[in-house]
């Protein structure tokens, strides 16, 4: 989808809709893979380029189990946005994780946050853009928290992240079913 403020096409999808994306599209995307530690690289030889990024789906920074998303992890993701070039146009930008709903869309939201003109409106239209190009978006708080990072201080993103998250739009999508369903186990 075309993101007109930003000038940029962006996509936001999961594992098996970026490989068909990118298989269609072949030579056209640039990806930011994010897999799980106990992942496999996703196989997405008809990309462009690709930044692959590994951490779970988390929302703790300590977790004993699952590698938490860490703010090098999405600092790197950002550079190598970044490494693209301004364009005009942007180069297209594909970010995928396992289901393309909370940590992809957790990357994407920030980096439209981060490149729309300031205004009053700026967090509104950032979710609206969000919620366009992939509307069962759940953003990860510590990857936006990172991601916001990019752009202001710390403890300001911080406070945006969850400004953003509280928005009645998403805080509804985190009380809708899985794509996969609810799991039993």
């Amino acid at each position: 989808m075309l993101i007109e403020p930003l000038g940029q096409q962006i996509a936001v999808c999961s594992l098996e809709e970026a490989a068909r994306l990118t298989r269609a599209d072949q030579g056209y995307w640039n990806v930011v893979s994010i897999r799980g530690s106990f992942d496999y690289k996703a196989d997405l030889r008809w990309a462009k380029t690709i930044h692959h990024a590994c951490f779970d789906d988390v929302e703790d920074e300590c977790s004993a189990i699952y590698r938490s998303p860490r703010h090098a992890d999405v600092a790197d993701m950002f550079a190598y946005i970044r490494s693209l070039g301004v364009g005009p146009p942007r180069p297209p930008l594909l970010v995928h994780c396992a289901q393309g709903i909370s940590r992809s869309t957790a990357v994407a939201l920030s980096w439209i946050y981060g490149n729309l003109p300031p205004s009053e409106q700026r967090s509104v239209k950032a979710v609206d853009l969000i919620l366009e190009v992939r509307p069962q978006a759940k953003p990860n708080r510590l990857v936006l928290t990172f991601g916001l990072a990019e752009f202001m201080a710390v403890d300001e993103a911080r406070e945006l992240a969850q400004r953003l998250l509280a928005d009645p739009r998403l805080e509804a999508n985190r009380f809708q079913r899985p794509l996969g369903g609810w799991s039993e186990s």
